[in-house]
């Protein structure tokens, strides 16, 4: 199951309490996080290409969240990556949420408010495949398996947006972290990608000061 999870949804889910569906890590560093998953799926899937320092959109996107982005793009013609982040955010998250909800991994709880968020929580009902997901990073940044392509994405965003605890092992997998989050082991064939992706939420995050 886990093997149809977007990189995005992936980190949604490992960032929700599974109890009482809150998240565990600032809101806007998890909204910001899955946003830069969606830029990089995007990019790696041939639907969003960079043209003279901006994003071009030359795909139709399947995912609720993708196409988000890929609206946020059309509407807002040269904007950066980071700029890009900043602008759909909210969205994206709100998209994931739904998409985890649609694919039975989450439940809704509470009620929206004019369309925020407001009181509504997302319980985990996916324990079986949070918990398989969790086992394939401790393959991977613990026991020392490579990791294929969507998981050394994730690593590597979760590393670059200060997300590091909901990545397994402790100080001692630092360094496992720091190798795919840099593009050290298979994640190089991801390149320029991840590190343009990473490099904007990393001055996003910076510049909010969480």
């Amino acid at each position: 199951m886990i093997e149809g999870l977007t990189v995005g949804e992936r980190i949604v889910l490992l960032a929700l309490d599974e109890e009482s569906g809150e998240l565990r890590e600032a809101p806007l560093r998890v909204a910001l996080a899955a946003s830069a998953a969606v830029l990089v799926e995007l990019r790696l899937a041939g639907e969003l290409v960079e043209r003279d320092g901006s994003f071009v959109v030359v795909g139709v996107p399947a995912e609720t969240a993708g196409a988000v982005v890929a609206e946020r793009v059309r509407s807002h013609a040269g904007e950066t990556a980071r700029e890009v982040l900043l602008g759909v955010r909210e969205e994206v998250l709100d998209a994931v949420y739904r998409e985890l909800s649609g694919k039975g991994l989450v439940r809704e709880e509470g009620r929206r408010v004019l369309g925020a968020f407001g009181s509504v929580r997302h319980p985990v009902t996916g324990t079986a495949e949070l918990a398989a997901l969790r086992e394939e990073l401790a393959d991977v940044v613990v026991g020392g398996q490579e990791p294929g392509e969507r998981t050394a994405a994730l690593v590597a965003v979760l590393h670059h947006a200060g997300l590091r605890s909901l990545l397994p092992g402790g100080a001692e997998a630092e360094a496992r972290v720091a190798a795919i989050a840099e593009g050290q082991t298979t994640a190089a064939a991801l390149g320029d990608t991840i590190r343009a992706t990473v490099a904007a939420l990393t001055a996003v995050i910076a510049a909010s000061a969480l």
